[in-house]
């Protein structure tokens, strides 16, 4: 069983269909998860504990955020195991924990060879992608700098990450001068795509902002498999690696869904 949409990511591409007691509600919201309709087959959970006892399974997948650690007497006294999936730093933990939790589920093979076989396909991506600056930026202002997936990811795309270079490191807002005295070669738009409060994309509409998305290539960044930072990270790599070659053979033309209305 999982309790949380990254976790559910990772049980619906090791695990046997009958292995699977459940998975969580969030799994199965096409405006949220690229797995909504394999996901669909299996009942669904809210992530609690209750829900847990209720569900019984030997195994609970939860994210590493979640309280587990409050509950985990009382569920192991239920025969229940809760084996957290820690967030990711990089690619090779996403591939250590695909590896890891397949083993813990009698699929060791099985995770082995998927790793294997996305491990391969993040390496064929370099060759093709000139070495621009970059800039992942969310509708927030928010970026990625070193010691987070994001960096790591443009990195071995061969990307330049601008927030990296800058000195910047993990998740934090990144300051709009610094965008204007070092812009990118390419902005890397995540989650522009999806209608914001007002309060929460006061950056993305900043005029000074929406002159440089003007005047630069950019892509949209594939959302619904980016951030969970699991082995899914591959099939989002492929499509900015595409993206951003397209995008600097045709200048200042939006790839994706464009900027935040």
């Amino acid at each position: 069983m999982s309790t949380n949409l990254c976790a559910d990511l990772l049980l619906l591409s090791i695990a046997a269909p009958s292995q699977i007691v459940s998975v969580s509600r969030q799994s199965q919201d096409a405006t949220q998860s690229p797995v909504a309709e394999q996901a669909a087959a299996y009942p669904a959970n809210a992530g609690g504990v209750e829900d847990l006892l209720y569900r019984k399974p030997d195994i609970a997948l939860v994210y590493s955020g979640w309280n587990g650690g409050r509950f985990g007497d009382l569920l192991a006294g239920q025969g229940i195991e809760v084996v957290p999936v820690p967030y990711p730093t990089d690619w090779d933990d996403a591939l250590d924990t695909a590896r890891k939790v397949a083993a813990r589920i009698g699929r060791a093979e099985q995770g082995a060879a998927l790793a294997a076989g996305a491990e391969q396909r993040m390496r064929a991506l370099a060759a093709g992608v000139p070495a621009l600056k970059a800039l992942y930026l969310r509708p927030s202002g928010g970026s990625a700098g070193r010691g987070t997936y994001v960096d790591d990811v443009l990195t071995r795309l061969g990307l330049r990450n601008l927030v990296g270079e800058h000195g910047h490191a993990g998740w934090a807002a990144y300051p709009l001068e610094r965008i204007v005295l070092d812009p990118p070669d390419v902005f890397l738009l995540g989650y522009f795509e999806q209608r914001q409060p007002l309060t929460a994309s006061a950056y993305a509409r900043h005029p000074l902002l929406r002159k440089l998305l003007a005047e630069t290539p950019q892509v949209a960044v594939p959302s619904r498999v980016w951030g969970c930072g699991g082995l899914e990270l591959v099939g989002a790599a492929e499509a900015i690696a595409e993206a951003v070659v397209e995008a600097i053979a045709e200048p200042v033309q939006t790839i994706g869904s464009g900027v935040a209305r």
